[in-house]
């Protein structure tokens, strides 16, 4: 098991982004954005099932960490171009800022993004808009 290993891509907008891996095993990693963006992680898991044909440990998750990354700044991005629309869609769908409710979490995340959030995502996500 490896842990706190830093990444760097080039997204294809040209922005250099920085990350870190902070947790790789066979089986499990997790990832975290930090620059231009923080805030932001996302772990992936492999099924037993498929364990015998991956593993993280390999360039397979070293190209699963770069992927990772990548949609973390599309997130990150999403969030600060959209602070606005975010803001008017919390306030319609958390009554006095009470975002315990998994249906209105629910509701939110899909009226609100154009692409999925993974469920691991959503409390940081939420923490970025506060």
């Amino acid at each position: 098991m490896k842990t706190i290993e830093l990444i760097t891509i080039n997204h294809e907008s040209g922005e250099e982004v920085n990350g870190t891996i902070t947790f790789r095993s066979e089986l499990d990693i997790c990832v975290k954005i930090t620059s231009p963006y923080k805030g932001l992680s996302r772990c992936k898991h492999i099924p037993y099932f498929s364990r015998p044909h991956n593993s993280f440990m390999t360039d397979y998750g070293k190209s699963t960490a770069k992927s990772i990354l990548s949609h973390l700044y599309e997130l990150g991005r999403y969030l600060e171009d959209n602070r606005e629309f975010l803001a008017l869609q919390r306030a319609l769908h958390f009554y006095n800022s009470d975002y315990s409710d998994p249906d209105c979490q629910k509701r939110f995340f899909d009226s609100s993004f154009p692409f999925l959030i993974p469920n691991g995502t959503r409390d940081d996500v939420m923490e970025c808009l506060r």
